[in-house]
């Protein structure tokens, strides 16, 4: 609003307003951001509240352009000028978004402001705050984050753990009973601008279950709690695979699922173990439980007492368990791929190829050879080279017809030297006759023409002769 404005507005109101002793009373409060980093927004809001109702004010925000950088408002004119009337209220707010400009200290306060009573239109005693602004660097914001990641407390609810909670110890344990499927872990932060993970309700198996609390400070830093929960096995089964040690499942329930097999049980050092088995692939599936506490499926051979883990390659059409196989696919090249985190044999036609062939089982129909893995669209179907090996053939087919394409036409450029060859020596002869015929008309003119000089040479003899008697 421009000063003319103002002026009009003012000596309207005191025409209109009659003089009042006991002026009604409200407050401008100035509330937002309070630390920022350069270039980001600083969100201001602007409320004018009183118990008594408003029925018209005029404010004007003030801030320093050379900090902040105005963005948006949502007041009357759009910009820091606030001024309206109503059919009386008892609050108004206004919001302000600016973009930091530079590093420091800056100040948004209340450069004018007044407003009138609804019942009265008398002028209302206001009183206004303002606020500061710190606007600061990625580093200094960053600087000044807490870097306490220590846990306050940490327990197992029903059980003690060991050692007794210290902050600064890391490593802890609890035993609890065989039938145990769930424990609830406990934990709470020394900072409340902290994060925790790692605590709640969890499930536990027979054995060695480790568990992690991980404590994330404001700056970023984290630390990590372990927790150890022996889960009792009065009489527990172990098994060594490759130098690593495991115990052998017993609770149907801890078992991983797996599709195409039926529940069974086994018989391992005379205790009933929960398995699966199919009789399409002749596998019989045990569970095996880690140092760590996690359980994977692995075939048992119960006539060698032995185990093989079992990896199935599981793609949206088809289910496959990799075998290892003496077979050679012959225009191939073998070596090795990674399908599922699982690294088995393969075939390839070049390295860059997108397809590779795997040699398994199909666990939901049994059958067993080859299969094409897509590596792009991450599925297999059953190899079957009988249209490579048509192809191969009519392969050979066209070699063998553009073989003999080459072989006729070699032959009639041959054919074309050879009478080529011919017509030149036969030219030849012909010229060397013609040379012949030539020098022995030459010869014959030689003769012809010697004889001639002899004659002349008797005529001239003769006359010569005749001369002298005449003398």
């Amino acid at each position: 609003m421009g000063k003319l404005k103002k002026i009009i507005f003012s000596l309207f109101c005191l025409l209109v307003i009659p003089f009042s002793v006991n002026a009604a009373s409200g407050t401008i409060r100035i509330t937002g951001t309070s630390q920022v980093v350069i270039g980001n927004t600083v969100t201001i809001n602007v409320v004018l509240s009183s118990k008594t109702k408003i029925g018209s004010w005029d404010m004007d925000l003030n801030y320093d352009k050379n900090y902040l950088q105005l963005i948006s408002a949502t007041s009357e004119a759009g910009g820091v000028n606030m001024v309206n009337s109503s059919a009386g209220v008892t609050s108004k707010s206004y919001t302000f978004k600016f973009k930091a400009l530079k590093k420091g200290n800056t100040k948004i306060s209340m450069a004018s402001y007044q407003a009138f009573a609804y019942e009265d239109m008398s002028e209302m005693n206001l009183s206004a705050s303002s606020k500061t602004v710190k606007i600061m660097t990625q580093e200094e914001l960053e600087a000044t984050y807490s870097k306490d990641n220590y846990l306050k407390s940490l327990s197992v609810e029903g059980f003690e753990i060991t050692p007794e909670f210290n902050k600064d110890v890391a490593d802890y344990s609890v035993v609890v009973p065989e039938n145990t499927k769930e424990i609830t872990i406990n934990a709470a932060v020394n900072d409340s601008k902290s994060d925790l993970s790692g605590v709640g309700t969890v499930e536990v198996t027979q054995g060695t279950n480790t568990f992690q609390i991980v404590v994330r400070a404001q700056n970023g830093s984290e630390r990590t709690y372990n927790l150890t929960v022996e889960v009792k096995d009065e009489n527990p089964i172990n098994v060594t695979i490759d130098n690593q040690n495991y115990t052998v499942v017993k609770i149907k329930e801890y078992l991983p699922s797996v599709n195409a097999y039926q529940e069974t049980t086994v018989n391992i050092n005379d205790f009933e173990i929960p398995a699966y088995k199919s009789e399409l692939t002749g596998f019989v599936l045990v569970g095996l439980k880690d140092s760590s506490g996690n359980i994977n499926l692995y075939i048992y051979d119960e006539e060698n007492n032995s185990y093989k883990v079992y990896n199935e390659l599981k793609f949206t059409n088809i289910t496959i368990y990799p075998k290892d196989t003496k077979e050679v696919l012959n225009g191939y090249k073998s070596g090795e791929i990674t399908i599922n985190e699982v690294q088995i044999p393969a075939y390839f036609v070049s390295e860059s190829s997108r397809f590779a062939i795997i040699y398994g089982i199909n666990v939901e129909t049994g059958e067993e050879g080859f299969f094409k893995y897509d590596k792009k669209n991450q599925t297999a179907i059953k190899y079957d080279d009988e249209m490579i090996n048509l192809l191969m053939e009519k392969n050979k087919l066209y070699t063998y017809i553009i073989f003999g394409f080459i072989g006729v036409f070699i032959l009639m450029f041959i054919i074309l030297i050879a009478v080529t060859k011919g017509k030149k020596k036969k030219h030849i002869k012909n010229n060397t006759v013609e040379v012949k015929e030539e020098k022995n008309e030459n010869i014959i003119k030689e003769e012809n023409n010697k004889t001639k000089e002899i004659v002349y040479d008797n005529i001239d003899n003769n006359k010569k002769k005749k001369n002298k008697n005449k003398k």
